[in-house]
């Protein structure tokens, strides 16, 4: 039985987190290239080339390169919503990994909790379980290292 495009593509994942600190820097944690450089590579990885044009239309491209070399490994896109500190969604395609998936699309909503900052990732279009379930389990990892750096700004 054939699948259709559609049906291929509906895999998605929708994760939430709560984040203490204001929704203005969780929102720069997120968008500013420099906070970026401290959570975005996971362990035995070591931040390239980080470029956000943070508007409507505008590119990022996000650099990554393991600790003991080769090619780097680039997650890039373009910004379809830019509300700040409210909201962001991108597609997302991956450059020298990932080579046979398809260009995805991130939505990321920072909704004010108290003091802290609610926030939701939504990820779709996978074409395969698989891979969905391997970048669902990466920002989960992402979001722990988000969480060390915001309770690291707190404390100094």
């Amino acid at each position: 039985m054939q699948q259709s495009t559609l049906e291929r593509t509906a895999i998605a994942f929708r994760l939430e987190r709560r984040f203490e600190g204001p929704r203005e820097r969780v929102f720069r944690a997120w968008t500013d290239p420099e906070a970026l450089k401290q959570w975005w590579c996971p362990e035995g990885w070591l931040p390239a080339e980080i470029e956000v044009d943070l508007r409507v239309g505008g590119f990022f491209r996000i650099g990554m390169r393991r600790q003991n070399g080769g090619r780097p490994v680039y997650a890039s896109g373009v910004f379809l919503e830019v509300s700040p500190p409210g909201r962001l969604a991108y597609t997302w395609k991956w450059e020298n990994a990932f080579e046979q998936m398809p260009e995805t699309r991130v939505t990321v909503e920072f909704r004010l909790d108290g003091d802290a900052t609610m926030m939701s990732l939504t990820h779709k279009h996978f074409p395969e379980i698989g891979l969905c379930l391997q970048h669902r389990s990466g920002w989960m990892s992402a979001w722990d290292r988000i969480e060390r750096i915001m309770w690291t700004e707190r404390s100094t």
